[in-house]
């Protein structure tokens, strides 16, 4: 099924835990490809260009990369090949943890599909499709950006990235980007950003924190985000 913006609000998990002093925001999306497929999408540089940016660098433990696009870069601080890397995600003067996870997953569509296969013509077996489970978990410090913008401020960018991510998945020729920067200014663009910080202020409350304080976090997010004054009351 072709990934739309309203397919990914539901098709992405959204959490935030506390870590000390620091936050986690984690996003997971299953997507219908091998692990290994998967994992090249996120860590060689001629597909991350597609899809999120140009990059350089070695997805190798001690290695440096760069996001000249973003201006960000960071260290590889772990890396396991096709399962795990963990690294530093500098911008600025400011510096976090990242960790994405590539795990097999079962693939639920096409077990139902199998399942109704296999009551029309019992004696067919079928081969189950891929799918692999993407885990992004962003570590952020509890500091006043967070009192201000909460989750969203990591999360919406992350949720517009996991998008990009499941339309190159699902046609890895696509040239992505012009198509992407064309969404982000038009009117879905900015209800996907909404829709997106909602998403956030839910897990945010689950999480345990305050509605209130929780709702004018996500509200100036998006605005942050789509330019515009927040409308908080």
């Amino acid at each position: 099924m072709t990934p739309t913006p309203q397919s990914q609000l539901t098709d992405v998990t959204r959490t935030v835990t506390e870590a000390g002093r620091a936050h986690v925001v984690s996003l997971s999306q299953t997507f219908e490809v091998h692990p290994e497929e998967l994992w090249s999408a996120l860590t060689i540089g001629s597909h991350l260009e597609v899809w999120f940016g140009r990059a350089s660098g070695e997805a190798v433990e001690g290695g440096r990369y760069e996001l000249p696009d973003m201006e960000t870069g960071g260290t590889v601080l772990a890396a396991e090949e096709p399962h795990r890397l963990l690294l530093t995600w500098e911008f600025g003067k400011s510096s976090s943890e990242m960790e994405l996870l590539v795990e097999p997953a079962e693939n639920e569509e096409a077990e139902q599909e199998d399942s109704a296969d296999q009551a029309d013509a019992p004696t067919e077996a079928s081969a189950a499709a891929p799918a692999a489970r993407f885990t992004l978990r962003h570590t952020v410090p509890a500091d006043a950006h967070w009192q201000t913008f909460g989750p969203a401020a990591t999360g919406c960018g992350w949720d517009a990235a996991l998008y990009a991510l499941a339309l190159h998945l699902e046609d890895p020729s696509a040239d992505l980007l012009p198509r992407l920067g064309d969404f982000a200014v038009s009117p879905e663009g900015a209800e996907f950003t909404r829709a997106t910080a909602d998403a956030w202020f839910e897990a945010h409350v689950a999480s345990g924190a305050d509605r209130k304080p929780a709702r004018k976090a996500s509200v100036r997010t998006a605005a942050f985000y789509l330019g515009e004054e927040p409308e908080l009351s």
